[in-house]
């Protein structure tokens, strides 16, 4: 699995989810990885097709991802093999991490915010939606303009990249602390920065869709998996995961651990009959 983007590519933290190259990167951490044999493209071809996307999708999703420096790849015969690079290691790897952390509901807080000023003039607003995406896909909500608060102080790598790479640092004020008892509550700053109502809808919307789906076989447990691993990556940027004690009652953590139950059920399953693909093709070329 990878961690997603904005699609943005001066910031290489993965594509974007439910594209090629996400469903490409999640063949490879969740099934392929940690076994280090060849994929000839005519399985990654093979495993793709029930997803969607064709032929040449998957063969431009692995040009895209060899250039990204995801994967890297060598000439067997008449075909090309592929394999992660470190890069790809490492990015599936904090991928897979950070959609298990999905059910966490982070009891031990300490109550500390991470508090943004970020100011964008009109001669920048052409960098608004850059910005926006990567204070969202931090965790960030937006209670105020202008403002931008998040529960995890350690979570915001893109931001501090986007902000200096496009020299917003210099306007941008940064704290981290308690709330006050002045101004807005914390339940009301919790529902001006984010749509848990939206997203809670969504939760129960996916595990009734995913436990509806009872694969029958091995080949239904891999594309049940690889399904499931793009709507976990849309999770990664549209829940802020709160800590416990900012939700308490709110189910969608239940309903998070409920879609990992799901994906380590069909994960034995799906590897088996990826294993049985692999050796196919290799076995023919």
């Amino acid at each position: 699995m990878s961690t997603t983007a904005t699609g943005d590519p001066t910031i290489s933290t993965g594509p974007t989810p439910g594209t090629a190259q996400a469903t490409l990167l999640n063949l490879f951490g969740d099934v392929v990885h940690p076994a280090v044999a060849p994929v000839p493209t005519a399985a990654i071809i093979e495993v793709m097709d029930p997803l969607g996307f064709s032929p040449p999708a998957a063969r431009q999703a692995i040009s895209r991802c060899a250039a990204a420096g995801w994967i890297s790849g060598q000439r067997a015969g008449r075909s090309s093999t592929w394999g992660l690079t470190s890069a790809g290691i490492t990015l599936v790897t904090e991928g897979i991490t950070r959609v298990e952390q999905l059910a966490d509901p982070d009891a031990d807080w300490d109550g500390r915010w991470q508090i943004l000023i970020v100011t964008i003039t009109n001669q920048q607003r052409s960098t608004r939606d850059r910005v926006y995406r990567s204070l969202r896909w931090d965790g960030f909500g937006n209670p105020l303009p202008s403002v931008w608060v998040s529960p995890h102080p350690d979570r915001r790598r893109r931001t501090v990249t986007v902000l200096t790479e496009l020299g917003l640092d210099k306007s941008t004020l940064s704290f981290i602390g308690e709330p006050d008892t002045l101004g807005l509550p914390l339940e009301e700053l919790v529902q001006r920065s984010w749509p848990l109502d939206e997203l809670e809808t969504r939760y129960a919307d996916l595990v009734d869709r995913f436990q509806a789906m009872q694969p029958g076989d091995a080949a239904e447990s891999l594309v049940a998996l690889l399904q499931l691993d793009q709507e976990l990556q849309q999770l990664l940027v549209t829940d802020p995961q709160l800590p416990s004690g900012l939700t308490p009652g709110w189910p969608g953590r239940q309903d998070a651990a409920t879609l990992l139950e799901l994906r380590r059920a069909w994960h034995p399953a799906a590897r088996d009959h990826w294993s049985k693909i692999l050796r196919r093709h290799t076995t023919s070329d």
